[in-house]
């Protein structure tokens, strides 16, 4: 490329490319392509593929990175009631 290194993460800034950030979001509606449509504890909507997930369902609370569904957190998570 430039003959430079790549840039580096900052530990105290986050991931450059991604923020390095995971987010908890309700399950509001599950889709049938491998999609949920979520919100945040703002109610704040966003659309999740939760393929790496098994049974999710409405009302799981799932920790969300880059768009994608992780983990199911399980239960009523403080923010997210």
């Amino acid at each position: 490329m430039n003959g430079q290194p790549p840039p580096a993460c900052d530990r105290d800034r986050g991931c450059i490319t991604c923020s390095d950030e995971g987010v908890l979001l309700r399950v509001m509606n599950v889709k049938e392509d491998g999609l949920a449509l979520c919100a945040d504890a703002e109610g704040r909507p966003a659309e999740v593929e939760v393929d790496l997930i098994d049974r999710v369902a409405e009302g799981d609370v799932i920790l969300v990175h880059a768009g994608v569904a992780l983990v199911r957190v399980g239960g009523t998570e403080k923010g997210l009631s």
